[in-house]
């Protein structure tokens, strides 16, 4: 459902008016992801989508849906993914933008834990290991990164991340990435 909200909200944000796009950008990235939740720890393939804006000459606001890992083999199998709001600081030149995030990410975690004293529940993660039980939980992180967005066009950027998440139940996740970023105007 988080998915399928995110392209209508990408769909409706792109087909706006050119003035409402003013100061408007769109950003893609991929990259590794290493995530760690209670006992069980993982890593893999990280995306992200995400619209920014820039309110201020040195500030924007982005909001988007970030995948931080999504393996799903074995008893140490691990999901992370949600939605976030962050603001970014910028310096700018010549070159680009050198920025960091700070921001508050809802993220939806799933994976394995041990049955001794807990009650199974069922995921759409593969069938739980023998004495093992599911576990979907929602928690609140915090998220704070450092960023460049390097200039290859008139309207293009690279966007390398470097972005540490941190919340409830000992959730951590470090992410390295690399994207795309769009300025609409």
């Amino acid at each position: 459902m988080k998915k399928g909200l995110l392209a209508v909200l990408l769909t409706a944000a792109v087909s706006l008016n050119v003035n409402a796009t003013e100061r408007m950008y769109g950003v893609a990235t991929a990259g590794y992801a290493d995530a760690d939740f209670d006992v069980t720890s993982n890593d893999g393939v990280a995306y992200s989508l995400a619209l920014g804006h820039q309110f201020s000459s040195k500030w924007y606001v982005e909001g988007g849906y970030l995948n931080l890992v999504d393996e799903d083999s074995g008893t140490d199998a691990l999901k992370a993914q949600g939605l976030y709001l962050a603001v970014l600081g910028k310096a700018g030149g010549r070159l680009g933008e050198l920025y960091y995030k700070l921001g508050v990410m809802n993220a939806d975690v799933q994976g394995f834990e041990s049955a001794e004293g807990n009650d199974c529940v069922a995921t759409d993660l593969a069938t739980a290991p023998v004495g093992m039980c599911a576990y979907d939980d929602g928690i609140v992180a915090g998220m704070v990164g450092l960023g460049f967005d390097y200039h290859i066009g008139l309207n293009s950027m690279l966007r390398m991340e470097a972005l540490y998440v941190r919340g409830e139940e000992d959730f951590d996740a470090t992410v390295l990435s690399i994207g795309y970023r769009y300025n609409f105007n």
